[in-house]
């Protein structure tokens, strides 16, 4: 979403993340990664828990999609770090409107299971 982030800006978005981190892990992540949008800092998980994001199974790491695609994102460069957090909570992806109302939900089935751009984009001429 970086790399896309004038699109979003071009479509008058406000991304946010959340993040499990405490706020000093929060900002050292976006330092490292040059992350440009703000993060909410959530070691609780009360926001992921209030979206009802799952959990991976203990084996689901194992999964050959899983694994097939943690190779593709190495090889193109997208390095792992050490675990830090809940490494089996899932992530989601939410298009929320100025209304409050959810235009768009993606719930992640595997921790590399995200949305295109695209498809987010799309959602968010949805909120008007």
């Amino acid at each position: 979403m970086r790399r896309e982030r004038h699109r979003f800006a071009e479509a008058g978005a406000q991304v946010v993340l959340v993040g499990m981190g405490t706020p000093a892990e929060s900002n050292a992540f976006a330092a490292k990664y040059d992350v440009p949008f703000p993060i909410v800092s959530d070691p609780g998980k009360v926001v992921y828990r209030t979206f009802d994001l799952k959990r991976v199974a203990p084996w689901g790491f194992l999964a050959p999609d899983v694994v097939l695609k943690g190779v593709s994102a190495m090889a193109r460069g997208h390095l792992m770090g050490l675990p830090q957090g809940d490494v089996r909570q899932l992530p989601g992806v939410f298009v929320i409107s100025t209304a409050g109302k959810i235009v768009f939900s993606h719930y992640a089935t595997d921790p590399a299971d995200h949305p295109a751009v695209a498809v987010i984009l799309e959602a968010l001429k949805e909120t008007g």
